[in-house]
C-alpha cells in the first residue's frame, strides 16, 4: 500500500544530518554482519526518540532499509 503525502516537504538540512547518521549506521550494520531484527529495532528507537522525527524522515528511512535489503519486510512497531 502506498500513502503519498501531497503536501510533504523535502527534508529540512537538520533532518538531513539525522537521515545521514541513520544511513550510516545501517550501512555499517549491513556489511559487517547483515540486519539484524534487533538491529532494525535500535535503529526504529533511536530515529523515534529524536526531537527531529517527521513522517518525511520516517518515510526515506524506510526508503533506505528498502534499497538496502530488497525483498525483506520490516516491522517499524513502536513497541
Amino acid at each position: 500500500m502506498d500513502i503519498n503525502h501531497p503536501n510533504a516537504s523535502p527534508l529540512s538540512e537538520q533532518e538531513q544530518m539525522v537521515f545521514e547518521h541513520f544511513q550510516k549506521r545501517l550501512e555499517s550494520m549491513v556489511s559487517s554482519h547483515g540486519l539484524t531484527e534487533g538491529d532494525v529495532k535500535e535503529l526504529v528507537r533511536e530515529l523515534r526518540s529524536h526531537p527531529l522525527i517527521s513522517s518525511q524522515l520516517w518515510q526515506v528511512a524506510g526508503t533506505e532499509l528498502t534499497r538496502l535489503l530488497p525483498d525483506q519486510r520490516f516491522d517499524f512497531e513502536w513497541d
